[in-house]
């Protein structure tokens, strides 16, 4: 029986920019958000400036604020402070990977899973994101491969026991 056992440990960062990834890749926010926030802020201080401060455009000022608030928060702060928070993120894990399971092994946790679990697989450049529900993933850094061949049957292993793959 052909498995793949990888072993490692998230890096702050890898985490930070993997977490942010998936909230861009899973349409949670998107690319443009940015610029909208923008738009819509010029727009409310131009009508709070045309309307002499009215009650409304200072209402619609502060819920842009609050919405820009919210978008920052989501995407900047929460990865920062989810991966300082969980501790499973400092330990090192350990997953085997076979046709019939997955293997995990930590300071604090060994389980053995069946696949079905899973329903899908997505693929980043730096990332494999194996997809259980949304905002609930097992995060495999591509850096963890040996080499090509390992990562090649991980990849293989994988596509045939999810539903769906899916390049992000």
């Amino acid at each position: 029986m052909e498995t793949v056992e990888l072993r490692f440990q998230y890096t702050q960062r890898e985490y930070i920019r993997a977490e942010r990834q998936y909230l861009i890749s899973s349409k949670i926010i998107h690319k443009y958000d940015i610029a909208l926030v923008a738009v819509f802020l010029l727009l409310s201080v131009v009508y709070m400036l045309f309307t002499s401060f009215s009650i409304f455009s200072i209402l619609i000022f502060g819920l842009v604020i609050v919405v820009t608030a919210l978008g920052s928060y989501l995407y900047i702060l929460m990865p920062i402070l989810k991966f300082k928070q969980t501790a499973k993120y400092h330990e090192e894990y350990t997953l085997v990977f076979s046709k019939e399971t997955i293997k995990f092994k930590t300071q604090s946790i060994e389980s053995e899973m069946k696949w079905d679990i899973y329903s899908a697989l997505w693929e980043s450049h730096d990332f494999y994101y194996l997809m259980q529900a949304p905002r609930i993933y097992t995060l495999i850094p591509k850096r963890v491969f040996k080499d090509l061949n390992e990562k090649q049957l991980f990849e293989e292993i994988a596509q045939s026991r999810v539903k769906t793959t899916k390049h992000v």
